[in-house]
């Protein structure tokens, strides 16, 4: 099924004839499939992948640069936007000879680094360009989602690796510091210290060699878990 956003993105998609006559058949798939004809819209692409491979790797670079602008700034514009088969067959295939080949510029790791979940591709993108908060926010959200799996049955069970996650917590504060985006950078802030706290708040408490955490919490006023706020106003 697709969604409102979906079918707004892929009208927007449908206009990127207009840069490159080329991608004529692109853009009739992306109407058709916005109108919820997938079949029709399904032979179109067919068609279109099948020139688009015989193009030069240039011009299929071309089209990349195209795309993955509208995926990073359009809602939902790599869903309909983006199906498996031109996923698989064009552009993963010319981003990996693209990287292969690119010496200064750091957009092609960090799209393959993200779509196709590779840290060593985000690294290289922050190497070549130090200030891409694109692909280090893409980092910090992956890192971030880690610890959000070791702490979510809090304060029930713990279910990581503590000594990672602290190391992890640290790598991602160091992040989160070098952040230009002013919006990217608080709300990373904001996450990162929720997750410290109860990180902290788990440490002391397994210290204390206490047997119920969710008690220690209320008598302490510390947060145990994501559902559970402050014990503060409620501790009598």
């Amino acid at each position: 099924m697709i969604y409102k956003s979906q079918n707004e993105s892929l009208l927007i998609l449908s206009k990127l004839s207009d840069k490159n006559p080329k991608l004529d058949e692109y853009s009739k798939y992306c109407l058709l499939r916005e109108q919820g004809l997938r079949k029709k819209a399904f032979d179109h692409l067919e068609r279109f992948i099948k020139d688009i491979i015989t193009w030069s790797l240039e011009e299929r670079i071309e089209f990349v640069k195209l795309l993955f602008p509208y995926f990073e700034d359009v809602k939902d514009a790599d869903y309909g936007g983006f199906p498996q088969p031109l996923n698989i067959k064009v552009v993963k295939p010319t981003l990996e000879e693209w990287c292969s080949l690119e010496k200064t510029n750091g957009n092609p790791f960090r799209w393959y680094g993200k779509y196709y979940r590779s840290e060593e591709h985000l690294n290289k993108a922050l190497k070549l360009n130090p200030n891409d908060d694109l692909a280090r926010i893409t980092l910090i959200l992956w890192w971030s989602d880690k610890i959000y799996y070791s702490l979510h049955h809090l304060p029930y069970s713990y279910i990581g690796n503590y000594e990672k996650d602290i190391e992890l917590m640290g790598e991602i504060k160091k992040q989160v510091y070098l952040l230009n985006n002013k919006e990217m950078k608080e709300s990373a802030t904001r996450n990162m210290k929720i997750n410290m706290e109860i990180l902290t708040n788990y440490q002391n408490w397994i210290k204390t060699g206490d047997s119920d955490f969710t008690k220690w919490g209320k008598k302490n006023h510390k947060i145990t878990g994501y559902g559970i706020k402050s014990y503060y106003y409620e501790y009598k």
